[in-house]
């Protein structure tokens, strides 16, 4: 078991690999086209909300609570979340939107 974590520990970005890991996924995906979001060059859409205070939003979508599952949870399915959202479904692995997820969260911290 102790093996087991002392990998996953080592598989696990670093914190400046998991912001440049977030950042090349924005970029990949486009989000850019549609939200402002800091940190990210040429991220200055406004179709979408700016998603520079996401830890201090309240709700996601304006449905769900603001919590880093549930964020993860529109990002990897917005329709699922929101039926009406003009949000596209990206294709995002679980993983990859949580990891979004967390970059948003802290992007207002930066």
């Amino acid at each position: 078991m102790r093996a087991v974590l002392i990998l996953a520990a080592l598989a696990a970005p670093a914190p400046a690999d998991a912001e440049e890991a977030a950042r090349a996924l924005i970029a990949r995906h486009g989000c850019g086209t549609c939200h402002v979001i800091p940190g990210v060059p040429g991220a200055d859409g406004r179709t979408g909300p700016p998603l520079d205070a996401m830890a201090r939003q309240v709700y996601v979508a304006g449905v769900i609570p603001n919590t880093l599952e549930g964020l993860a949870r529109f990002i990897a399915d917005p329709q699922e979340v929101d039926p009406l959202s003009a949000m596209p479904d990206l294709g995002l692995s679980p993983e990859e939107a949580r990891r979004l997820a967390v970059y948003l969260h802290a992007a207002g911290e930066r």
